[in-house]
């Protein structure tokens, strides 16, 4: 039987302003507040090829979205449109839905948020499709530009990491993740996602 295929037209801007900040209202909504996150704010802009996204995320349960920056966001993203357009795939949303309730403190804990506000440097994540192309996400993290380090996956690896299906020290020990750089760096980022 042929693989039946649909496709969902979205601008980047409707993407990041109206459906992510949508889901991840609903999450709250169904899964309640995290308790664990109350006191905190956590910032996050997302550059997409130039255009500028902003959130912040408080109590793990107030979630405002404008359009262009913030003051010294935790996290920026960057992640050209090509990129964009790989991840927002039907095959690949599941890591933006991932992402939205890590972000939305579905997912994250008190100790992850501490490891976020602490982290200084930039990671590269590259994710190999299986057609050879490849979606890139740059993180800042509190706006350092070092220690710098790149770490390669494919996108089917990266899926099960945003689901906590493998982490990342059996990834690398397996192979199906290639790190270069700062492996200390690399290191503390594994904390994001246990």
């Amino acid at each position: 039987m042929a693989e039946k295929t649909f496709t969902i037209t979205v601008d980047v801007a409707e993407l990041l302003t109206e459906f992510i900040p949508k889901l991840a209202r609903q999450f709250i909504a169904l899964n309640g507040p995290d308790e664990a996150l109350a006191g905190t704010t956590l910032t996050l802009t997302v550059d997409a090829s130039g255009n500028r996204y902003s959130y912040t995320i408080k109590d793990g349960q107030t979630f405002d979205v404008k359009e262009g920056d913030i003051e010294n966001p935790m996290v920026l993203l960057s992640i050209p449109v090509e990129s964009m357009a790989i991840l927002a795939d039907m095959k690949n949303i599941d890591m933006l839905l991932g992402m939205q309730g890590q972000i939305s403190g579905g997912q994250a804990s008190r100790q992850q948020y501490g490891v976020l506000a602490g982290l200084k440097g930039t990671a590269v994540f590259k994710l190999a499709q299986p057609d050879g192309s490849e979606a890139e996400i740059t993180a800042t993290f509190n706006g350092a530009p070092q220690p710098a380090v790149t770490l390669k996956l494919a996108m089917e690896d990266a899926r099960a990491l945003t689901a906590r299906q493998d982490t990342p020290i059996q990834m690398f020990m397996s192979g199906k993740l290639q790190i270069e750089g700062e492996m200390a760096f690399a290191m503390a980022l594994q904390p994001l996602f246990s």
